[in-house]
């Protein structure tokens, strides 16, 4: 055994022994804020997930216009309008050049019948816009035939996300140079668990594989491309949007445009969902007139990094998804929070049980079933080919 006279330092300690003494604990990597799993919530859901499958109806409001399917004169009594179910018996409409009618009959729920009851008749092309704006019943009229909209089913599926964790029984009870006791792992394999169910609210693709057993929710990307118009899907226009003088103007109408698509059928405000990448473009769309604010302090403002000033809605949330890049960046969308949210399976929530132990060893289970609903698809939309 050797010995040492003098100071004592830790320069002449063996480095095998500093090793040891490196830190009390690994420093862990932050997680990502999930911001959807905090936003959204179930109560978008009637009833509990009972089955792998879920399934929901929705009945639109009857439309209050349309437009004409063939040519109708500047003297015509009767037209034809390209969707049934709109017009009913003593609906006043107006037409092209402000004229008004009252509808006198409708035949197959698209032939109309009407007489003029102010204004100048003017012919109504191919393509134009008639749209109910008042009533004319007759006082103690007997009642006309209902006009009822149908339902629309719409269905998705469970995805069922897992994880395990494996210990040997020093480990289960002891703390090594940082590594992690068994109630830490489930910790972090749940959160890891739950970023995983953020990136399929948003890009699932619904599907089932009954050979093997397993089923996939569809995110919000898919059930826009099943179940929305096609207007619903809306083409940024690439790189050159970014570039044009007039980027400014450009990118806001391109947004309002989108604004007015879902403005209908939307319960409340929507918001935008974006990523960093978009976000490094986007904030400087009208910077000099402050069009676009910071922050927000609305209770529900987890992952608020802007406010964007719409002609629509007015002030609306730009909401910015972390940990997204990559695998959301050619996309943005416009969606109304109230009338989408996931939901675990009942009695399938997180949840940790422990497996059989073998040995010197203990096995946990973490998993979780949920599904992801969307009430109307027509309040969603989102853009694409953002040229980023």
């Amino acid at each position: 055994m050797s010995a040492q006279y003098g100071q004592r330092d830790t320069l002449g300690v063996a480095e095998k022994t500093l090793y040891l003494n490196i830190e009390d604990q690994v420093k862990k990597y932050p997680s990502l804020r999930r911001e959807l799993i905090k936003r959204l919530d179930g109560k978008v859901f009637e009833d509990e997930v009972k089955s792998y499958k879920y399934e929901w109806s929705a009945r639109p409001n009857r439309p209050l216009s349309t437009t004409v399917a063939v040519d109708a004169a500047d003297s015509a009594t009767s037209m034809i309008v390209t969707e049934p179910g709109v017009f009913n018996v003593d609906d006043v409409f107006q037409g092209t050049n402000g004229a008004q009618f009252r509808v006198t009959n409708v035949g197959g729920g698209v032939n109309v019948t009407f007489v003029k009851i102010a204004g100048t008749q003017a012919a109504m092309p191919l393509g134009s816009k008639v749209a109910i704006v008042n009533g004319g019943t007759a006082h103690g009229k007997d009642a006309d035939s209902m006009v009822t909209t149908g339902f629309d089913d719409y269905f998705n599926y469970t995805s069922n996300f897992e994880d395990v964790i494996h210990l040997s029984d020093l480990d289960h009870n002891a703390m090594i140079r940082g590594e992690e006791k068994q109630a830490q792992l489930v910790a972090r394999k749940n959160m890891e668990l739950t970023e995983k169910l953020q990136r399929a609210i948003v890009l699932g693709v619904r599907g089932k594989d009954s050979a093997n057993k397993i089923t996939y929710m569809g995110g919000i990307k898919n059930m826009i491309d099943t179940y929305a118009p096609a207007a619903n899907v809306i083409d940024f226009g690439g790189s050159s949007v970014w570039s044009a003088s007039t980027v400014d103007r450009d990118v806001q109408d391109k947004i309002d445009s989108a604004l007015d698509i879902v403005a209908a059928k939307a319960f409340k405000k929507p918001v935008l969902w974006v990523t960093p990448a978009f976000m490094k473009k986007f904030k400087h769309i009208q910077s000099d007139r402050a069009y676009t604010t910071v922050g927000s302090s609305e209770k529900r403002g987890i992952g608020v990094v802007r406010k964007y000033e719409s002609h629509v809605f007015g002030m609306i949330d730009v909401v910015q998804l972390q940990g997204m890049e990559g695998i959301m960046d050619d996309y943005v969308f416009v969606t109304d929070e109230s009338d989408i949210g996931y939901k675990a399976h009942r009695g399938l929530g997180w949840h940790t049980y422990p497996l059989a132990r073998t040995g010197q060893s203990y096995k946990w289970q973490i998993a979780g079933h949920y599904t992801f609903k969307m009430g109307i698809p027509e309040a969603h939309c989102y853009f694409y080919n953002l040229g980023l």
